[in-house]
């Protein structure tokens, strides 16, 4: 086990608007302020098209719908270079539940709420050669 004592800083509260697209607008956000280099995100909302992956080991399997879902829950975080990294769940219709690895390609239907929890200090991801994905870099050990 890694791990690395962070301090909350601040938040900041976003609401993304009809037509965005959840990733890229958070990645333009992030680039808006430098100073995020470590932090957490949290959201719920509603999109009428999701785009995400499912990593079988060795590669991310994409899978597109176009139709109306409710965003349960994102959740993800954010390393230097500001990598934002997002999984999400989405509710059907008819109550069952799809999810993943968010990629770009979920588009808001009403709105989408999020939080930026920011963090210092910074977290760094570094190539794991075992599983070849770059995978959070925590200095101590447990």
């Amino acid at each position: 086990m890694e791990y690395l004592k962070q301090k909350p800083q601040y938040s900041f509260l976003i609401r993304l608007l009809k037509g965005e697209d959840i990733l890229l607008s958070l990645q333009r956000f992030c680039e808006k302020f430098p100073d995020i280099q470590a932090g957490w995100i949290n959201g719920i909302g509603a999109v009428s098209q999701v785009k995400f992956g499912f990593f079988d080991g060795e590669k991310y399997v994409e899978t597109v719908l176009e139709e109306n879902l409710e965003v349960l829950s994102l959740i993800g975080n954010i390393a230097e270079n500001q990598i934002v990294h997002l999984h999400g769940i989405f509710g059907k219709r008819d109550g069952s539940c799809i999810g993943g690895h968010i990629l770009p390609g979920c588009i808001i239907s009403v709105t989408c709420e999020l939080e930026i929890m920011v963090f210092e200090p910074k977290v760094s991801r570094v190539l794991d050669p075992v599983t070849n994905l770059k995978l959070l870099s925590l200095p101590e050990n447990f």
